[in-house]
């Protein structure tokens, strides 16, 4: 390997261990404000005001900051950067931005007015209840301010992720985990609606990660504003901008469909979840909060780089690069993502209860919640790939083949649920979400395989050979390693629930185990992915 291709697919590895780390911390913030909300506020009518009134903004931060905005945008920035200089990217950045915002204020102004007409479609199963239907709307008034906050944070981060600086963005949720974390001790009975502070807590959260983006972005001197004073009076400027700018629509809302439809199909369970009674939303809502730990560690964090780093590859043609990126992408994919999916099948009740049970949350709470993550699990790969599989199509500036894909997956979605939601309530939905994930993904990878976006699987051992036949085994390796390491948890817990131990001291335990059981077993077998592991082995 030449040491300009270690250099490309360093970039690429760096951002994702960056990215990594940040969201590993962000998840952990995240689960102590979800511990935080189940206590103060339960699974119940209360915490499901909150959830559909956070489900709107929620979801244009996910497709947002994860998806189309960045989708769309991203791959033409990097290309303008690189092949004609910042000035112009910036140019192009700063009324796209512009843009943006003034699309988004109207947007946000138009849900405000129509918002009981939103509620009612978002939850079609509180209608009847005049009082429930009033509170939402109320506090959604309020939390979708916090979608124009959230896109111009994403736009921002775009610059970051561009010139290396991916620690930034990934840093952000925790801003907001930590702003809704305070405003669970402003709740108190004396509030109209319950969730009242975390509405408002929300939109705070918002303001300062755009302070913070900002003075990071003037600190690492991401823009390079001299520059841009002396040389933004070139003649054909106005032109190149406004073809790039066209360009950009035309690709926004393919992306916003394609590149969110796991979102989407979210959305969905919310809204049939709704059709259940009060709970099914809160149960979907906090086992979806568990099995995105490993989609939002390292499926965001792969997606994210994956997408910066591709372009740079599409802007220079870099056809081999660009196949070996995506081949690395999977296997690290499978690597995290299998044992991920063991663990929360085998021990869904354990941790459910010690993260959740307590306060308003009950023992019932927990076993409804535990149905719907094993539901949940099985998908978590899928979900993965997904993420590493939809920005070799975006890189490009391909943003239909995903929206082609996603309708076909709402649809499958729409009717699986509501066939199995019949025998399986809450839990049916979740698994609904999971199977199509994994229709998804055979789609991805059979059309990478045809447009030779990846190489085609061809029968070798060779740790170097990059190709799918490589990938195939490699989850294979990764499958019996990680039943390994289940068994042996089994055996530990067996051992330390006998002797009458603290489930909390228990669920500890077995992650430490089961986490060093599974990295010295890989290490030793050399399972882990080279170039990540190279990567690592020089930095520590």
């Amino acid at each position: 390997m030449s040491s300009p291709e270690k250099n490309k697919t360093s970039f690429f590895i760096r951002g994702f261990t960056q990215s990594a780390f940040l969201t590993v911390i962000s998840r952990i913030s995240g689960f102590v404000r979800d511990i935080f909300i189940a206590g103060f506020l339960g699974a119940g009518i209360f915490s499901d005001i909150f959830l559909i009134a956070f489900k709107l903004p929620n979801l244009f931060r996910r497709i947002t900051a994860e998806g189309a905005l960045t989708s769309a945008f991203l791959p033409i920035y990097s290309k303008l950067k690189i092949q004609n200089g910042e000035v112009l990217a910036f140019i192009y950045f700063k009324k796209v931005l512009y843009r943006v915002v003034i699309s988004l204020l109207i947007l946000m102004i138009m849900f405000q007015i129509m918002m009981p007409l939103i509620i009612h479609f978002l939850a079609p199963g509180f209608v009847n209840n005049e009082d429930v239907i009033k509170q939402i709307t109320t506090l959604s008034r309020i939390t979708i301010i916090f979608m124009p906050l959230i896109s111009i944070v994403a736009m921002l981060g775009v610059a970051t992720n561009v010139s290396g600086k991916f620690w930034i963005l990934a840093f952000t949720p925790i801003i907001l985990n930590s702003s809704i974390i305070i405003g669970c001790f402003f709740i108190n009975n004396d509030w109209t609606i319950k969730a009242f502070p975390l509405a408002f807590a929300t939109v705070f959260g918002g303001l300062i990660q755009i302070i913070f983006i900002l003075i990071m972005i003037k600190k690492f001197k991401i823009f390079n504003f001299k520059n841009f004073k002396n040389n933004t009076s070139k003649r054909n400027t106005y032109s190149q901008i406004q073809f790039h700018l066209s360009q950009t629509w035309k690709k926004f809302l393919p992306a916003a469909f394609g590149g969110g439809i796991l979102q989407i199909n979210l959305l969905v369970d919310t809204i049939l979840a709704s059709l259940l009674g009060f709970g099914s939303i809160s149960y979907l809502y906090f086992a979806d909060r568990i099995a995105q730990l490993p989609l939002g560690i390292i499926g965001i964090a792969l997606g994210t780089t994956l997408l910066t780093s591709l372009s740079k590859s599409n802007a220079t043609n870099d056809t081999n690069q660009f196949s070996k990126e995506l081949i690395i992408s999977l296997k690290i994919g499978l690597f995290f993502s299998i044992p991920a999916t063991l663990v929360f099948i085998n021990f869904s009740d354990l941790l459910i209860k010690v993260l959740f049970e307590r306060g308003e949350f009950s023992s019932k709470e927990t076993i409804q919640t535990s149905h719907a993550l094993l539901a949940y699990a099985f998908g978590i790969p899928a979900f993965i790939v997904l993420k590493s599989c939809q920005p070799a199509f975006l890189a490009e500036g391909n943003t239909k083949t995903p929206m082609y894909i996603g309708f076909l997956l709402l649809i499958l979605n729409i009717i699986l649920s509501f066939s199995l939601m019949l025998f399986l309530k809450h839990a049916g939905i979740a698994l609904a979400t999971s199977i199509v994930s994994w229709i998804g993904t055979i789609v991805y990878i059979t059309l990478l395989i045809k447009t030779e976006k990846i190489k085609k699987p061809k029968f070798s051992l060779k740790e170097e050979d990059l190709n799918l036949f490589s990938v195939i085994c490699y989850g294979f390796k990764i499958i019996l390693i990680s039943c390994l390491m289940i068994l042996s948890m089994k055996l530990v817990q067996h051992i330390l629930t006998s002797n009458n131990l603290n489930e909390t001291f228990v669920l500890i335990i077995l992650c430490i185990f089961g986490f060093f059981m599974y990295i010295l077993t890989s290490r030793i077998l050399k399972y882990i992915p080279q170039e990540l592991y190279h990567f690592i082995s020089l930095k520590f």
